[in-house]
């Protein structure tokens, strides 16, 4: 025999072997696992910057990854597993927080107002695919059609360029073949006359939504599926075929079982998907046209974009529609019943939800039909005064008004009431930007330009800096070219000196600026022979005997509002001239209070941690070399543990420094 051991003994000790190398192989793997995981969950805390999850755990991997190489290259062969696990978690953590910071440099990390993915998206895999890549399709189909279109040309590019009335042209041949929700940004943007050029406004005011209604068929089921129950439960009647269609949704007559006729307003399916696809195209666009076109930038096309989202946002909820109705409703109501000559429908609550609206059906027809006005037997001007004095009514008073009252949003009925259609285009009016409307009623009403200019200002906000002087001189101009007294026409114009002052015009202002012009278009659809000026000026004045803050007698006002001050302004001049005569004044001034003490606390800060950071790095390496040096194993292995461990905090502290100036380098530009 040659002394070979039994079958039996080799196997059992190739088995020993085995599974002493799989053991050591699964610890080492979920030893790397766990680590990568922490990593990635502390790694962009350390440096100070906002990532998301999968970004954050793959990061970590690579830089787990690299860590690994570099321990292998330094240790070389050597089979100290501690130390190699040391050195593999040292240099994964300096490679993590190095390849953290890159994107920050090269100025593509997650912004902080970026939509996040939705989670859970393995549950259902193809429609997050679907809505992930629609956009992109999408995308492509609009620069198709606009390039064919024409908006590429190089003439287009420059900020004189987009004022023209060609390229306002090709700008609504572009929305009107993409279609979708592009219509309809480009009717909202229509109203934007103090961003947008006039030609462009008046191209993009001829887009017209012409679409199919929604069959008959699927009526009922999305009717049936808003109310949570049959439609006979609810409607006598119903007619499934529409009384109108538009891009949001459509209308339909129908009767309560308690015999109220009424409108339903039913909203086509599948537009929440449509309006993120195209709201996602949409900030894409403006973002290419800001850095491609000159004239972009100062329009401020990405606060448009988001402005217009907005916008269809609300258009979008039927609920908020409703309580916008019931706000206007307030509004145009007297305290007599049977003065209100201008109505506002009812709104049944308790069946409307965000895609589905019933309201009472407005008698009458459109005061545009051929003989409307006349078979309501209410003459022409009585229906036009009382408009124009609900409306006046609704800004000054009530901080609610209709934004859109074309003649296709107004029904006269029989009894010569006159109905306001179209809830989901209703302006709001803060208090601030009220007050200054009643101020610039004022002014205009007793002829003082200065009183508009000061409310105009006031207008612009806190931090407006335009010269009183000349902006009292423009206004005064305006008021000497129109026919004198408060002439709600002329507001538009205000809007405009406002810009050319470099005052900032509220959204409100300009909203109310379009109903303005909107309104007296639709005046003269009553009554040709009205006057605007006059009639607005007798309105605001019977108005002022009404309100309070509103008064026609400018000095009385002004003197109430200065009158805190002037009966203290004897005791301050007397403490003034004390002080001065016995040498006791002073001037005392802070070089940094406030704000400034935040910005200077934060730089101290910053610089600190990158003075400490440094610091470390020298000392912790200064600690490695000493290591190396020295000729005891047990002391060589204790200035290693501390070199390393200084030199990760070190490096963390550092890495963080250099995140945060990075950061703050592309915050003007994001």
């Amino acid at each position: 025999m040659l002394g070979i051991p039994p079958v039996s003994s080799l196997a059992a000790a190739v088995a020993t072997v085995a599974v002493r190398i799989t053991f050591k192989n699964f610890f080492s793997f979920a030893l790397a696992v766990v680590f990568v995981i922490f990593l990635g969950l502390v790694s962009g805390r350390l440096v100070g910057i906002t990532v998301g999850r999968w970004r954050s755990m793959a990061t970590a991997l690579v830089g787990t990854l690299i860590g690994a190489l570099g321990a292998e290259a330094v240790m070389k062969g050597s089979h100290d597993t501690l130390v190699t696990y040391a050195l593999t978690a040292l240099f994964g953590v300096l490679a993590t927080m190095v390849l953290m910071i890159i994107p920050e440099a090269v100025g593509r990390s997650r912004s902080a107002g970026r939509r996040r993915r939705p989670k859970r998206f393995w549950l259902h895999p193809w429609r997050w695919l679907r809505r992930t890549l629609a956009p992109l399709g999408r995308s492509w189909e609009v620069l198709s059609v606009a390039r064919r279109n024409g908006l590429a040309r190089p003439q287009f590019l420059t900020a004189s360029g987009i004022t023209t009335a060609e390229f306002g042209h090709r700008l609504r041949l572009t929305l009107e073949e993409v279609g979708g929700m592009f219509v309809k940004f480009g009717q909202i943007a229509s109203t934007r006359s103090d961003l947008l050029a006039e030609p462009v406004i008046d191209e993009l005011s001829h887009l017209r939504s012409s679409v199919r209604p929604i069959p008959a068929e699927q009526v009922r089921p999305l009717v049936e599926q808003e109310l949570g129950r049959p439609v006979e439960e609810v409607f006598a009647s119903f007619e499934f075929e529409p009384l109108a269609a538009a891009s949001i949704g459509q209308a339909h007559r129908a009767t309560l079982t308690t015999g109220e006729p009424v409108v339903v307003k039913i909203q086509r399916p599948g537009l929440d998907d449509l309006l993120r696809r195209d709201a996602t195209v949409l900030r894409l666009a403006a973002r290419m046209a800001e850095r491609r076109i000159a004239g972009a930038g100062e329009i401020g096309i990405r606060d448009l974009a988001d402005e217009l989202i907005t916008s269809m946002d609300h258009e979008l909820d039927y609920l908020r529609e409703a309580t916008m109705c019931d706000r206007l409703r307030l509004a145009v109501a007297h305290d007599d019943p049977a003065d209100d000559v201008i109505r506002v429908p009812l709104v049944f609550h308790a069946l409307c939800t965000d895609r589905l609206l019933v309201m009472e059906e407005a008698p009458g027809q459109p005061i545009d039909a051929p003989g409307a006005i006349v078979a309501s037997g209410a003459p022409p001007h009585l229906l036009a005064a009382a408009l124009l004095s609900s409306f006046l009514t609704q800004v000054l008073q009530g901080m609610v008004f209709h934004a859109d009252p074309h003649p296709g949003n107004l029904m006269v009925d029989e009894w010569g009431r006159l109905w306001l259609l179209d809830y989901g285009a209703v302006g709001l009016l803060d208090p601030v930007t009220r007050r200054a409307l009643q101020d610039i009623a004022v002014g205009m009403s007793a002829n003082e330009p200065l009183v508009v200019a000061r409310a105009v200002r006031h207008l612009a906000g806190a931090d407006a800096t335009a010269d009183l002087s000349s902006l009292e001189s423009d206004i005064g101009m305006l008021m000497v070219e129109s026919s004198g007294g408060f002439d709600p026409a002329v507001i538009p114009e205000v809007l405009g000196v406002m810009t050319r002052h470099g005052l900032r015009v509220p959204t409100s202002m300009t909203s109310l600026s379009k109903a303005l012009l909107t309104l007296d278009g639709t005046l003269r659809v009553i009554d040709p022979t009205f006057e605007l000026a006059s009639e607005a000026t007798a309105a605001a004045d019977a108005l002022s005997t009404q309100d309070p803050d509103m008064t026609g007698d400018l000095l009385q006002q002004e003197l109430k509002r200065s009158m805190p001050v002037l009966r203290n302004l004897p005791e301050h001049i007397d403490e003034l001239a004390t002080q001065l005569r016995s040498g006791r004044m002073s001037v005392r001034t802070e070089r940094f209070a406030g704000r400034d003490e935040q910005v200077v606390s934060g730089w101290i800060d910053r610089i600190l941690v990158a003075v400490f950071g440094s610091m470390g790095l020298l000392a912790s390496g200064v600690i490695l070399v000493a290591a190396e040096l020295a000729h005891s194993h047990d002391i060589r292995l204790s200035l290693q543990s501390i070199g390393f461990i200084g030199l990760v905090f070190s490096s963390v502290l550092f890495m963080r420094a250099v995140a945060q100036a990075l950061r703050r380098e592309r915050t003007p530009t994001d």
